[in-house]
């Protein structure tokens, strides 16, 4: 009872959060990291010059690599991030970020994914060893798709 208990709770909370399960099978790759806690407008779609299936893979790619860093298990390299970006959250303080929540929460994995229409912007919820931790992130229109935003929402507890 207590694992379905458990099931039903995260259920809820994800369907709280606009967010649909979605498997993610990624080969030897870590999953992407968390998303959004409270309920999300709809993205607005992706300019029509913009490559969407490049785009999408190039976002995953960000994604997996910034939970891969999140579990310690890599440094993020600083020319993935926009100028702009680094501008507003330079390289040290977003590594720090993540080791933070790798430290609070222990090892994550993402378990949901927001569904969106925009190939360059997405939201994960990722299922950690002592918690649900929501992010967001967006990348550039054209490659190399550097990430231009990174929003980690606090963590919630199981």
């Amino acid at each position: 009872m207590q694992k379905t208990g458990s099931a039903l709770l995260t259920t809820a909370l994800m369907a709280a959060a606009g967010f649909t399960a979605t498997a993610h099978a990624q080969e030897g790759a870590a999953t992407p990291a968390p998303a959004a806690a409270a309920a999300q407008e709809p993205a607005a779609p992706a300019p029509s010059n913009v490559d969407a299936a490049a785009a999408s893979a190039a976002l995953l790619k960000r994604l997996q690599a910034i939970v891969a860093a999140a579990d310690g298990k890599s440094k993020l390299a600083a020319n993935n991030f926009t100028e702009e970006f680094l501008k507003q959250s330079p390289m040290d303080a977003v590594q720090k970020a993540l080791a933070s929540l790798h430290t609070g929460m222990g090892s994550c994995k993402t378990v949901a994914r927001m569904q969106s229409g925009n190939p360059l912007a997405t939201g994960v919820l990722l299922d950690c060893a002592k918690g649900y931790a929501p992010l967001e992130l967006a990348v550039e229109a054209k490659a190399p798709y550097r990430v231009t935003a990174m929003m980690l929402r606090p963590p919630f507890w199981k």
